[in-house]
């Protein structure tokens, strides 16, 4: 695209993995054990390819990814992966379970994609995604006084690791570094005579084509609402695309014209036009209403998350025992391995069959965004519990995701999360070090050196062989361990 020169793109597509554009390209999903942000950066490379030539296969594989990693892959905040792999659409518990929860660059680079994806079709759902994973999950990755987050574990009860200078420069610093300085990358866009109003961020553009100046000032998502300032010297014709979020309800959405209602011929998800001959100090209001929602896990494992509008929020459960709060230099300094909170003492969502939990969610007056549920919240010690945007929370443990259940079923979760949790919690205790074989990073951390072997994944856990041998180099302080355990497939017995 620079130089003009096809051999370039040539070069890019004789680099094009054909083992995932061509499954992909017919929406054939094989993404479940793959290591999650080695494959995103591929398909934002096959939605460039598809924009310099026009190759639809290319095209198709990048969208068909898209939707699938954003639908049935990804959790409120945007965020996608467990222990950096993508996991079963249709089991989520290693996600609800684990310290090492969505890896920050894997949203980074779904914002790259969605951003071209958009830049390609113009279509609502992609900024409706960047906006989720912009406010809930990068936002949220940076600590005000400074630090990187690397995962963002949802496991009730836990917390996360921030970056510092002088001992952590992890992949997620990098991107986290240009992360913030990308706010304004996508709030407007334009295409021919139409100029897209996409975000809702304070800011001003400045269309060069028509020599004008579009100021937005908005205190979103504390108000709902946002206004935009037309500068220009001359009346100009031109159209304003003014975004119809899918969080705002059909018809709720009012748009005013220099104090005129104007009549709103678009539904949530796309754009309102607004197309006329606009002069100098034209101003245009929009009124955003949001409101309460609940958001499963995809595995309909009775997880849930309550969003604001776009605003995902959470309730912060303690400040206590975060080992290793600011990493150090250590190998897996980035992962938050202090105590877990059993998750028999998380919060969780108590309610009758049927009964609509919003309803017991009420706003916290005089503090925007903030929001209480003290007769929803089991067991009572966490009445007092306040949701608020989780961009918010830094430096305490926290809970996304709340379990729902009946008082019926009550006891019976406990009994299964109680059994569940004793032989983890046992497990944890006596292990000293940890790889999992076939896994990308834990491999690396590991130091594996390797001759004639394979890996790969079956049933849902990855494997690695050797005809010929591999070895790992695992942690023994003070030579303490005394038992290797190893999980073997059990039809390899014998052999």
């Amino acid at each position: 695209a620079i130089t003009g020169d096809k051999k370039y793109l040539k070069l890019a597509e004789d680099f094009s993995q054909h083992a995932l554009l061509k499954p992909l390209a017919a929406n054939e999903d094989i993404l479940t054990g793959m290591h999650a942000n080695t494959q995103i950066p591929k398909f934002i490379g096959f939605e460039r390819i598809s924009q310099l030539e026009e190759a639809k296969a290319y095209h198709d594989a990048a969208s068909n990814f898209f939707d699938n990693v954003t639908t049935q892959r990804s959790i409120s905040i945007g965020g996608n992966s467990v222990r950096e792999h993508f996991n079963p659409v249709d089991d989520f518990s290693s996600v609800v379970s684990s310290e090492q929860g969505p890896e920050s660059c894997n949203t980074y680079n779904m914002l790259k994609l969605s951003k071209l994806l958009f830049e390609d079709t113009s279509k609502e759902h992609y900024i409706d995604f960047y906006e989720r994973g912009l406010y809930n999950h990068i936002l949220s990755s940076q600590n005000p006084d400074g630090g990187f987050v690397y995962f963002t574990p949802i496991r009730p009860g836990h917390y996360r690791v921030y970056s510092q200078p002088e001992t952590s420069f992890w992949c997620c610093v990098g991107s986290g570094m240009e992360n913030h300085t990308k706010y304004n990358e996508l709030i407007f866009a334009k295409k021919e005579d139409k100029l897209y109003v996409n975000l809702f961020i304070p800011s001003e553009v400045g269309w060069d084509e028509r020599k004008a100046f579009l100021t937005q000032v908005t205190n979103f998502p504390e108000e709902a609402s946002t206004e935009l300032v037309w500068s220009s010297k001359k009346k100009t014709k031109a159209a304003l695309m003014l975004r119809y979020p899918q969080w705002v309800n059909a018809g709720e959405l009012k748009v005013y014209v220099n104090d005129k209602l104007q009549e709103v011929n678009a539904t949530p998800g796309s754009y309102v036009s607004l197309e006329r001959k606009w002069k100098n100090g034209d101003r245009v209001k929009m009124e955003l209403p949001m409101h309460l929602s609940l958001e499963e896990l995809p595995d309909d494992s009775g997880y849930v998350s309550v969003k604001y509008g776009p605003i995902v929020l959470a309730a912060v459960t303690g400040d206590a025992n975060q080992d290793g709060l600011f990493a150090d230099d250590s190998r897996g300094g980035h992962i938050a391995d202090g105590p877990f909170l059993p998750l028999t003492e998380a919060p969780m969502f108590l309610s009758k069959e049927g009964e609509n939990l919003l309803n017991e969610i009420k706003p916290v007056e005089g503090e925007p965004l903030h929001f209480k549920a003290p007769d929803l919240f089991y067991p009572e010690t966490y009445s007092d519990l306040v949701l608020q945007p989780f961009y918010k929370i830094h430096e305490k443990r926290y809970s996304i995701y709340f379990k729902k259940q009946t008082p019926e079923g009550l006891a019976e979760e406990q009994r299964k999360l109680e059994e569940k949790q004793k032989a983890e919690a046992y497990l944890r205790e006596i292990t000293l070090d940890f790889v999992a074989p076939g896994e990308q990073q834990p491999e690396s951390d590991h130091g594996i050196l390797s001759e004639n072997s394979n890996s790969g994944l079956n049933q849902n856990k990855h494997w690695r062989d050797a005809t010929g041998w591999f070895s790992y180099d695992l942690r023994n302080k003070e030579a303490k361990a005394k038992t290797l355990r190893v999980t073997y497939f059990g039809k390899d017995a014998g052999r």
